[in-house]
């Protein structure tokens, strides 16, 4: 079983942001801090064509950033990904429940997304560096890409299309219209307490409040030309002390070490995809990863072991905290 030479072609509508200057011309850096124990990072996979270059100097565990805060030494831009991989942190149901006979992690809980955001807020809260990044300086969103599945009483407002030359998509969508409200949060010391915002932003407005702050080029597509950018809503004058900003404090996270499945299970057919598709992925972007002739004849745990070696060599940065068990 091949991987299909399209999984690390990116779609059409990429080609805005291959042609556009990345930050590091501009003299700015970035890194995506990953969560633990993740043995790679589903972002740097999801753009390997763009980023596999870049596994190995811009990604790294969440423990980094703890210290590169603690010393004043966050990059630019910082992206944290939860762990996705074991404990799944990032508020999502577990994997495996997708992937029968394939475990990679046990039934998780919103707790542990709620104890990540705490860890990460209390990061940037008491970053007090006198040069380099602090509390003062920084500007932390918290955003979701997905609703819940619950009802919104108020309906999607219209959109300009990102490219409006792009043909229609499934069930003739053309992209015009908003989806569904998202919370988001915005933390900063430029932010007054209590503060509640009602207006409506976009998930591009992160790309356009960047592209302006740091004059990064013209529009990616006509959504983060036209996206409200978040500037506005830093409105004080004098900076709120974080001294005076709440004490979060996580509830404490149920350990759930239960498989859902036997790990001696044969793969189920899209059990087997994921594990070929990831291992083609290694293999293309330039590594090695062992040949799979019959890969129905796998189990779970061979396929968990397989599939994390090979992929964990492209992110050398994330392997010090992924000793645990995927």
């Amino acid at each position: 079983m091949e991987l299909p030479p399209s999984c690390l072609t990116p779609p059409p509508n990429t080609r805005a942001i291959r042609e556009s200057p990345p930050p590091d011309a501009k003299g700015l850096t970035w890194r995506v801090y990953c969560d633990a124990p993740s043995p790679a990072s589903f972002t740097g996979i999801i753009h390997g064509a763009r980023l596999h270059e870049r596994f190995a100097t811009n990604f790294f565990t969440t423990d980094r950033f703890y210290e590169d805060a603690a010393r004043g030494e966050l990059p630019t831009y910082s992206f944290i990904e939860p762990n996705l991989w074991n404990g799944h942190n990032d508020m999502h149901p577990p994997i495996s429940a997708l992937l029968p006979g394939l475990d990679f992690d046990a039934p998780s809980a919103l707790l542990g997304g709620e104890d990540l955001l705490a860890k990460v807020y209390d990061a940037i809260r008491t970053s007090s560096s006198d040069r380099g990044s602090n509390v003062f300086n920084t500007l932390l969103m918290v955003v979701f890409d997905e609703h819940g599945g619950t009802y919104d009483h108020v309906a999607p407002p219209a959109a300009n299309p990102p490219d409006p030359n792009a043909p229609a998509g499934q069930m003739d969508f053309t992209f015009d219209r908003l989806g569904v409200r998202l919370p988001a949060i915005a933390i900063s010391p430029w932010i007054s307490e209590k503060t509640v915002i009602n207006d409506v932003y976009r998930h591009t407005s992160v790309i356009r409040t960047m592209r302006e702050r740091w004059d990064l080029g013209s529009p990616l597509t006509r959504r983060d030309a036209d996206a409200p950018e978040l500037a506005s809503i830093l409105v004080r004058d004098k900076p709120r002390p974080p001294e005076e900003w709440p004490d979060v404090v996580a509830q404490q996270v149920p350990a759930f070490g239960r498989p859902l499945l036997p790990l001696d299970a044969p793969l189920s057919p899209l059990g087997q995809t994921f594990a070929m598709m990831s291992l083609g992925l290694v293999k293309q972007l330039g590594h090695t990863a062992p040949d799979i002739r019959k890969p129905g004849d796998l189990d779970g745990r061979e396929a968990i072991a397989q599939v994390r070696e090979a992929v964990g060599r492209l992110f050398p940065g994330l392997q010090s905290a992924s000793s645990s068990p995927v």
